[in-house]
């Protein structure tokens, strides 16, 4: 319960930010994957992993204005260089419904289900000394038995996630806007602990990018989730955005790259550099912690990097986005 699974780049994964988005690339199918990584004191405190496929239903009626999406989702959380390790993997369907006959306005309906397992890595453990000693003297007071810690050896857990996403997309401009909500059940480590309620956590993201003269663009992005409804601590906010500049200017060529700024309130400040290379995307940030987020003088230092790939045939002539 001590830290949400975060990404500096999230909108570069689509099944990460709302389940309605599976199949909604301007391909086929796509790959996407992130990998973060957080020194403190210039030790490897936390890595997480997250990578996705997803891909849709092809659709040979061109009268229908549906489409159906599906995706899998593996994430990784590996905390304290090894010593415990959260592993997921998500299967996520959505139902997309375009609502003009142009196809530039949809709405869509996801669901998913996730599987959750976490390992404890006990030889890494350090604190038995000062453990077995703290329970013997509540023994010594109370008068009770000294308690013995017992692990689960297969900790594990089953959730559900739901969103709605609306999305516009034509030539020139690109609006993208979504809640979900996801229902968190932490795998319990210890037999005996005290189970925590299953808590809801409630995301709201939106995108955009709009093109420019000479084909340069503008992207934005914001989200803010909440879990557990503790707006004071386990709240976030991100907001910030990037200047897409053309690279080449050959015909049925997309090649930009994109410099950016996004602001993680009260935490930190992640410049962010993306190349989009046709069917590629290739990104790059590094969080800058903000001075007074802890009294310590050690300083904090995470960077991330993202890649995504689409292939297959491409569903229309719109505007070629970052979001894709």
């Amino acid at each position: 319960m001590a830290q949400n699974m975060v990404l500096s780049q999230p909108y570069l994964n689509a099944q990460f930010q709302n389940p309605a988005l599976v199949g909604d690339g301007i391909y086929d199918q796509r790959i996407q994957s992130n990998l973060r990584t957080q020194m403190f004191a210039n030790n490897n405190v936390s890595n997480t992993i997250v990578a996705s496929w997803d891909s849709r239903f092809k659709n040979n009626n061109i009268d229908n204005n549906n489409s159906f999406g599906y995706g899998l989702q593996i994430m990784s959380d590996q905390l304290a260089g090894g010593l415990l390790q959260t592993n997921y993997i998500t299967m996520n369907l959505a139902y997309r419904i375009y609502i003009d006959e142009h196809k530039e306005n949809s709405i869509a309906l996801g669901l998913a289900g996730t599987y959750a397992q976490t390992f404890l890595n006990q030889s890494k453990l350090v604190l038995g000394d000062q453990l077995n000693s703290q329970m013997s003297n509540l023994s010594a007071s109370t008068g009770l038995p000294p308690s013995v810690l017992a692990f689960n050896k297969f900790p594990k857990s089953f959730t559900a996630n739901t969103g709605f996403v609306f999305k516009h997309h034509s030539e020139t401009s690109y609006i993208q806007g979504g809640v979900g909500a996801f229902f968190n059940t932490i795998p319990n480590i210890v037999t005996d602990a005290t189970q925590e309620p299953t808590g809801m956590r409630v995301s709201i993201f939106i995108n955009a990018e709009h093109i420019l003269e000479d084909d340069k663009t503008y992207m934005l992005h914001a989200s803010y989730s909440n879990r557990s409804n503790n707006a004071s601590i386990n709240q976030q906010i991100i907001f910030g955005g990037a200047m897409g500049l053309p690279i080449a200017s050959k015909f049925e060529t997309v090649r930009r790259l994109y410099v950016g700024c996004y602001y993680r309130l009260k935490e930190a400040i992640i410049p962010t550099l993306s190349l989009l290379m046709d069917t590629n995307v290739f990104g790059i940030s590094y969080d800058v912690y903000n001075n007074d987020l802890t009294g310590a003088s050690l300083k904090q230092n995470s960077f991330e990097l993202s890649f995504s790939k689409s292939f297959g045939k491409k569903k229309n002539e719109v505007l070629r986005t970052i979001f894709d």
